[in-house]
């Protein structure tokens, strides 16, 4: 049986991980550039309503709620998209599995946490040291509050449109090819480019030499990581949305509860670092083959989840 005909079975077990050999050298390549192209595509349209929005020429405005909720799940139509149009219905069922796949090691949850909480904390320290009054502002936001912010952050802020498309469907596409660096780098350059339109449009950020150089490096180590967590885990992008909603809660707990951090000179700058270092140790990690891997023990056979 072709490995992209639909994986589930009555017993509700589905294929996780199929055979790497699955897709051709050309489907993979089709796939990847296909994906890119529809995703940054995207995102260029959403900068192009923004430039006809300034002229006049739109009776709506772009910047609105809803289209900048929709945004985010740009890269998940990129994904739909692809996987339709390259492999059939039968790519669906795997993107499913890899997202519905919560069932990991509590250590990685754990560490997923652990990196960006450590990476503020981190922040705030360097802050402090360098002359900067760095202030406790309790009042910042009241714990249920900030509980709901992280769901809030994981649905509309974009990690789980992004993650089901960047996680869920490109870096698995990537690594049948390609290995664990090389996919991570790809990934990172294409998720950079996606972000460009989206921030120019709303502007968001100077675009300075330093911001795009910088940006660029923060999209490139933080891919490395995610190419780890994904690994490590099996193939999960549950894992990568959890992963990717604590990156961005632990940056606004740290403007939110130390509102002085974010005007500090160090705090950019210190931020990447530490995240860079972490990559660093993830590439080193994934080099080795020490991570584990999503693929292991496929060409003996598919792993089967039970749902």
């Amino acid at each position: 049986m072709n490995d992209r005909e639909i994986l589930a079975r009555p017993d509700r077990t589905i294929i996780v991980n199929v055979p790497t050999e699955r897709a051709t050298k050309r489907q993979a390549v089709t796939a990847s550039l296909m994906f890119a192209g529809v995703s940054v595509g995207l995102s260029c349209i959403y900068w192009l309503l923004f430039v006809l929005s300034g002229r006049g020429m739109l009776s709506f405005d772009p910047s609105s709620s809803v289209l900048g909720a929709a945004r985010g799940y740009i890269p998940t139509i990129a994904a739909v998209v692809t996987a339709l149009a390259v492999f059939g219905r039968a790519e669906l069922s795997l993107i499913w599995a890899r997202v519905s796949r919560w069932r990991v090691s509590p250590g990685l949850y754990g560490l997923a946490l652990l990196v960006p909480m450590g990476a503020s904390l981190i922040v705030v320290v360097v802050a402090s040291l360098s002359s900067t009054e760095v202030a406790f502002d309790p009042g910042g936001g009241t714990l249920p509050k900030l509980v709901l912010i992280f769901l809030f952050f994981a649905i509309v802020d974009g990690p789980l449109g992004e993650e089901i498309g960047w996680r869920g469907f490109f870096l698995p596409i990537l690594l049948e090819r390609l290995g664990p660096i090389a996919a991570s780098l790809i990934l990172g350059v294409v998720w950079f480019l996606w972000h460009l339109p989206l921030y120019i449009a709303t502007g968001r950020f100077e675009m300075t030499i330093a911001f795009l150089v910088g940006y660029l490096i923060n999209n490139v180590s933080f891919s490395f990581l995610h190419t780890w967590f994904f690994q490590r885990s099996g193939g999960s992008a549950f894992l990568a949305i959890f992963f990717h909603t604590a990156g961005n809660y632990f940056v606004f707990l740290l403007i939110t509860l130390f509102p002085a951090v974010e005007g500090a000179p160090t705090t950019r700058l210190t931020y990447l670092g530490v995240i860079a270092i972490a990559a660093v140790c993830a590439a080193i990690s994934l080099s080795r083959g020490g991570s584990g891997s999503a693929h292991d023990g496929e060409s003996a056979g598919s792993k089967v989840l039970d749902l």
